[in-house]
């Protein structure tokens, strides 16, 4: 049921050589120089013989997100989680 519309500015960039398949991406967003930035990697993707992708998992999940103030804390707590133990603990923080 639409109840309106937003108007954003919408580009395409590409064509992006993914797994031997060129693909256009469509882009909505405000910052016009974001499209021509990733305009710019596909190119060079595409340059460079393109990318490969590999799917580890398809599903989708409602989970707690936690912010860090930088990567390599988060990934200490990766690393804590690996452990059952301390991801049950965990869980039980969050459930």
């Amino acid at each position: 049921m639409p109840i309106g519309f937003v108007q954003i500015p919408v580009g395409v960039a590409g064509p992006l050589l993914l797994d031997g398949v060129e693909y256009t991406v469509p882009m909505a967003t405000t910052e016009g120089c974001l499209v021509a930035s990733t305009n710019r990697g596909c190119k060079a993707i595409h340059a460079s013989g393109g990318a490969s992708s590999v799917l580890l998992r398809d599903g989708m999940t409602r989970a707690p997100v936690v912010r860090f103030s930088s990567a390599k804390r988060a990934a200490q707590l990766k690393f804590f989680l690996e452990d059952p133990l301390n991801f049950d603990a965990l869980a039980v923080t969050f459930n």
